[in-house]
């Protein structure tokens, strides 16, 4: 065989063996923050602060080559009852270890409430939470001149979503916290988040951010029919048409909505599909003015704010 051939396997060979030895030190680094997560619960539950909850899994994978991990079979056990609920498997990328990344997203597929916690509601409520399933896909990304766009969408079933998509303009200040809140050790982040100053600390850097633009979106396939129609069924609700009603009364009487937005509600009302709310502030929303209160010239009125955020909302 060729010297430059056994050459190139001999190295293939290494780079092999050092991304499965690597691949190995992030599983185990995830295992280990696993078993932490557990430690702070059993110290919370020790101090009378919670229950005593407890995280098993089934597997834990990681590629550090595509920065991609996942922990599959999660079940969330509370002392006093067992399992209380279960996750098929979550899945994320681009995170780093003792690192934040610009980019990264995770997907989680398959919250279920277990047997335990169905036995604590009434039988028409268990028998409806038990036929769903929750799964959730959340994504950011930071950008050099200080954008944090982020997106989430959660689902249930097939039959209903809700999702967002914002961006935050002026974070440099939150995210270079962050990036050093991610670089300290496990203990310290633990010790960190459990103190009085943290949430100060975390409120104060997001208060120079603000508010860009954004969409809320909701999507129904028969979800709002189902869930009304059971509790229609026991006594707790009125049924759909009674609701829809009320709510197209509550709609007529909304004065300060613009023509077209109520005619967007009233099309989703009495055919929940889909609505989506978008807003692009002619001026990013500063944080800081919205937790003191502070009053912004020209925007006294909801005629002035639905024009200054460029409020849209379109139905089906």
């Amino acid at each position: 065989m060729n010297k430059s051939v056994i050459a190139l396997v001999v190295v293939a060979v290494a780079a092999g063996g050092g991304l499965y030895y690597a691949n190995m030190l992030a599983e185990d680094a995830i295992k280990q923050q696993i078993e932490q997560a557990n430690q702070s619960y059993r110290d919370l539950a020790d101090n009378g602060e919670m229950p005593q909850f407890s995280l098993a899994y089934k597997d834990v994978s990681a590629n550090v080559l595509t920065s991609s991990y996942s922990i599959s079979g999660l079940e969330v056990t509370m002392a006093e009852l067992g399992n209380i609920a279960t996750i098929d498997l979550i899945t994320a990328k681009g995170v780093k270890p003792q690192s934040l990344a610009d980019k990264a997203s995770m997907q989680i597929t398959g919250i279920k409430a277990a047997p335990a916690a169905l036995q604590l509601l009434p039988p028409h409520v268990s028998a409806f939470v038990q036929s769903l399933a929750l799964h959730g896909d959340y994504s950011y990304e930071y950008q050099a001149n200080g954008q944090l766009l982020f997106s989430q969408q959660t689902r249930i079933n097939d039959e209903f979503s809700l999702s967002y998509d914002f961006t935050l303009a002026q974070m440099q200040q939150f995210w270079q916290y962050a990036k050093e809140f991610s670089a300290l050790p496990p203990e310290q982040q633990q010790a960190l988040t459990v103190s009085e100053d943290y949430v100060q600390q975390v409120m104060a850097k997001l208060a120079s951010g603000a508010l860009s633009s954004g969409n809320i979106t909701i999507e129904n396939k028969g979800f709002i029919e189902r869930a009304v129609a059971m509790a229609a069924e026991q006594g707790q609700a009125p049924d759909l048409k009674t609701i829809q009603g009320m709510a197209l009364l509550n709609i007529s009487m909304l004065e300060p909505l613009p023509q077209a937005m109520k005619d967007s509600l009233t099309t989703f009302v009495n055919n929940p599909e889909k609505l989506k709310l978008t807003f692009n502030f002619a001026e990013p929303l500063q944080f800081e003015k919205l937790a003191t209160g502070e009053p912004m010239p020209g925007l006294e009125t909801p005629e002035a704010m639905i024009e200054y955020a460029n409020l849209q909302l379109t139905a089906n």
